[in-house]
């Protein structure tokens, strides 16, 4: 344990806070606030390695104590590198510029004579030829030169991992220790999304003039370099060892610890799947889902500055991680919701990684009915119209399509009464008012059929009439209005859009989805019944298919009222937005009209299957080859 934390103080120069060591340690705290200290004192109080800065609260590896100097005294040599391209490419120009005080002062510049050809690429972006490089010295007659010019002084570089890399490959004795400018951009320009040497540079207001070139690049990083020591003092970085911590640090000002060796993600297929999160104890810490497993492994163990601080946590405490290949992304929700349901991972919370659905609802079987707001599906034969990315946005689509049919909106059973003072949308004239009765059942009925019409494409006429009150708008100069009516169109198109292409799904309640599984040797069959997966099969034989069917077959009446439970909402949740986000080729969805439809199709359903086994298949077939539309 002492080399552990050992390890972590000699790569962190400036030190740690005993309660960055003590997380290092246990996974959870303990409630004796003493205890930490207490703990460190006795581990590492008697090795001469550490010692406890008392004024800065901090232990420290003693090997760090000469980093512990002023930024204003320290010597920075930032460098530049050109190479000759391709695989085990070699140095063909060494450019550096030496910064003290804040100060550019003297440089140093050389060709490099590298053995072999320039890459056409190379010559092109840097204007190095081989005819230019012939006469130069070797890089063993260079490198010395360099290493005297830098000796005793901080190497910088924009993308230090690359030149100092060469170099060190070169063998070049760099023991000092090396600052990165893009590692330091990341923490000072944090808006920032492409942090290249010119992005940078035209951030900060800095000229850039003969770029790919050793010494013209060096000389634009040691600029950057003293814009970045002056906004570091403002941040009360003023030492070395602080300069060499920040730059390594997370957004939450604390370092940035990965254990997974980055070579762990080679093996890691760019595949939907679920991924496992693990303790150096091998306890599973977080489940997670993605559409590829490799980019979204990958993102954790980069210092990105879209991690919360409760990820950073989750990322300082994990030792490995597993996978598993699920096919679709579908598939990877559904198994996600369910181990987090049944694992209860430390770091996950309950239904926080749920999609955010919504959807309208029309109960038409009402004397008056009202439109309003839900976040799932029933089996109660009301009208649905989504799904919606959320339920902000169904209560978006509620105000202008409630406003446009003047239907009420309102909660509660109406008792229609003259003498009834209406809410604001009926004396606004936003709704006709039935609690009012100021408009009879027949009339308020022809208002949803409207609607319904509209709905099905049937019915321009309430576009139209929102154009043309765009368009006075617009010529009486009443500009955000009119925007405001052209915003109110477009939403209005894009909801009749969903509800023709998904009206089916979302009305009937009962289909079934079929998705390719992760290896091609079978089929993956999701039944959803009134409203919430009820089967969930892998089909590999033609037994399977017909095993499931009747399965199917045997719950679907039950499922048609059967309440929700937990499991039922968190899998409607999944199927919802999966349906609303679905390309036209993922997945196919058979409808099923009654519990015998299943089973009157099962000849298809077993093509189907046979094609979904297939190796290498192309786009799958349309939802139109099983009677739905596209």
């Amino acid at each position: 344990m002492r080399e552990r934390l050992h390890q972590y103080l000699a790569d962190r120069p400036a030190g740690a806070t005993a309660e960055e060591l003590l997380d290092l340690v246990f996974v959870a705290r303990g409630r004796d606030p003493d205890f930490g200290d207490r703990f460190l004192a006795t581990l590492l109080g008697t090795d001469p390695r550490f010692r406890f800065d008392p004024v800065e609260r901090r232990w420290r590896a003693g090997a760090c104590d000469a980093l512990q100097r002023p930024l204003a005294e320290v010597d920075f040599v930032v460098v530049d590198l050109e190479t000759t391209g391709g695989a085990g490419d070699g140095i063909i120009e060494i450019g550096a510029a030496r910064v003290a005080g804040g100060r550019i002062g003297e440089r140093f510049v050389s060709l490099v004579n590298p053995g072999r050809p320039i890459q056409p690429f190379v010559m092109r972006l840097t204007g190095i030829t081989d005819a230019m490089v012939a006469g130069a010295p070797p890089l063993s007659e260079v490198l010395p030169r360099f290493v005297e010019f830098a000796r005793r002084a901080v190497l910088v570089a924009h993308n230090a991992n690359f030149d100092a890399g060469h170099l060190r490959a070169a063998g070049a004795p760099l023991d000092a220790p090396v600052v990165c400018t893009i590692r330091l951009a990341r923490r000072l320009l944090p808006d920032m999304r492409r942090r290249s040497l010119d992005a940078v540079a035209a951030k900060l207001g800095i000229a850039c003039f003969n770029r790919h070139r050793a010494l013209p690049d060096a000389e634009i990083a040691a600029e950057i370099l003293c814009v970045f020591l002056e906004k570091l003092r403002e941040r009360g970085v003023e030492r070395l060892d602080q300069l060499l911590d920040y730059q390594r640090s997370a957004s939450d000002g604390r370092p940035f610890v990965v254990h997974v060796p980055r070579t762990r993600l080679d093996d890691v297929p760019p595949v939907p799947g679920v991924y496992h999160l693990l303790g150096r104890d091998g306890r599973l810490l977080y489940v997670g889902k993605a559409r590829r497993l490799r980019e979204r492994l990958a993102a954790y163990f980069t210092n990105a500055r879209g991690h919360s601080p409760r990820i950073l946590d989750l990322i300082r405490h994990v030792h490995d991680f597993r996978v598993t290949e699920t096919g679709s992304e579908l598939a990877a929700s559904l198994l996600e919701a369910r181990q987090i349901r049944e694992l209860k991972p430390p770091y996950n919370r309950q239904g926080r990684g749920l999609p955010r659905v919504g959807f309208l609802k029309l109960g038409v079987r009402a004397r008056f009915p009202r439109l309003w707001t839900t976040q799932r599906l029933a089996a109660d034969h009301a009208t649905y119209l989504g799904p919606f990315a959320s339920l902000a946005a169904a209560e978006r689509a509620l105000s202008v399509l409630g406003r446009l049919f003047k239907l009420r909106t309102c909660a509660g059973r109406l008792h229609p009464a003259p003498d009834f003072t209406p809410c604001l949308s009926g004396q606004v004239g936003a709704c006709t008012a039935p609690c009012a009765a100021r408009v009879d059942e027949a009339a308020y009925r022809a208002q949803v059929d409207a609607c319904l019409a509209f709905l099905d494409g049937g019915d321009d006429r309430a576009l139209a009439w929102l154009a043309a009150r765009r368009d006075v708008l617009a010529s009486d100069l009443r500009f955000e209005s009119a925007a405001q009516a052209q915003r109110d169109i477009e939403l209005l198109e894009s909801l009749r859009r969903r509800q023709q292409r998904l009206n089916w799904v979302v009305t009937r309640q009962n289909f079934v989805v079929l998705l390719p599984a992760e290896t091609r040797d079978s089929a993956v069959l999701y039944a959803v019944l009134g409203g919430r997966l009820a089967v969930e099969a892998r089909l590999t034989a033609a037994a399977d298919v017909v095993a499931t069917a009747r399965l199917v077959r045997e719950r679907f009446a039950r499922y048609q009222e059967a309440p929700l439970t937990r499991a039922d909402v968190d899998g409607a949740a999944i199927i919802s937005a999966w349906l609303r986000d679905r390309s036209a080729h993922e997945g196919i969805i058979l409808p099923l009209d009654g519990p015998d439809a299943i089973i009157e199709r099962l000849d298809e359903l077993t093509v189907t299957v046979q094609d979904l086994r297939m190796a290498g298949v192309g786009p799958l077939p349309s939802i139109e080859a099983f009677g739905g539309p596209a």
